[in-house]
């Protein structure tokens, strides 16, 4: 009877010697993630916070971020402001499109420019006779000195056949499908994507390219990704 008793008293010492091995072991494999999610949440915390975003105008008077020139409805550009402000850049845009049409002729493809650099009165002159027709015109034209095109570094473009491919109809070009697979190999940007004019403050154009340098198009290939969301400046 005695040795039962000695036999069920070890079986359960062994038992609770079992149980308190098992939630040790599960109490560090929790105390290990619960120290492995603080130092994931930490080390991104500290990755977002480094990401400081630093404006700067330049001596000619453009707002820039890392070095890239940014022209929005929050920053503008002076009166006396031409393309021959960023000659470099703007004739580093003309050959990259040049090479970029070359390549679209090869696929069959027609690329030509409707409108590239404007300067401030002609963008002055524009805005105010859309305004006389349009309610809605501060959703697809830039008030004079906030238009990227006075720097000469934004492109208008339509296809081969410009009653087909003017505008809005351009989304249904066989030239806006190649550009969206191909405009990013030469630096440029769909610089107002479909669904962003919450961020950019103008609707969907597809036919308005920008030049911003192949560091930069090749991480917003997709075309979904604003040039501000890019720049967290928004």
């Amino acid at each position: 009877m005695d040795t039962i008793n000695d036999k069920k008293i070890i079986i359960l010492f062994l038992f609770i010697f079992v149980i308190s091995i098992f939630t040790g072991f599960e109490a560090k494999q929790y105390t290990s993630i619960k120290s492995k999610k603080n130092t994931v949440y930490t080390e991104t915390s500290e990755k977002v916070n480094a990401q400081t975003t630093t404006i700067t105008k330049n001596k000619n008077g453009a707002y820039n971020v890392l070095g890239t020139i940014i022209v929005n409805k929050k920053y503008g550009l002076g009166q006396d402001y031409t393309y021959k402000n960023n000659k470099k850049l703007f004739d580093e845009a003309t050959d990259a499109f040049n090479n970029m049409q070359q390549d679209a002729l090869k696929d069959g493809i027609s690329i030509n420019i409707v409108s590239r650099y404007r300067s401030y009165d002609v963008q002055s002159w524009l805005y105010k006779n859309y305004k006389k027709t349009y309610s809605d015109v501060d959703t697809f034209s830039a008030k004079p000195g906030f238009s990227e095109h006075q720097t000469g570094l934004a492109f208008d473009v339509n296809g081969l056949d410009p009653q087909t491919s003017v505008k809005d109809k351009f989304e249904f070009t066989k030239e806006y499908e190649w550009l969206k697979n191909n405009a990013y190999k030469y630096g440029f940007i769909l610089r107002y994507p479909k669904g962003k004019s919450y961020v950019t403050g103008y609707k969907f154009e597809p036919w308005h390219y920008r030049y911003v340098g192949t560091n930069i198009s090749y991480v917003l290939k997709d075309g979904n990704t604003t040039l501000e969301e890019y720049l967290s400046i928004y």
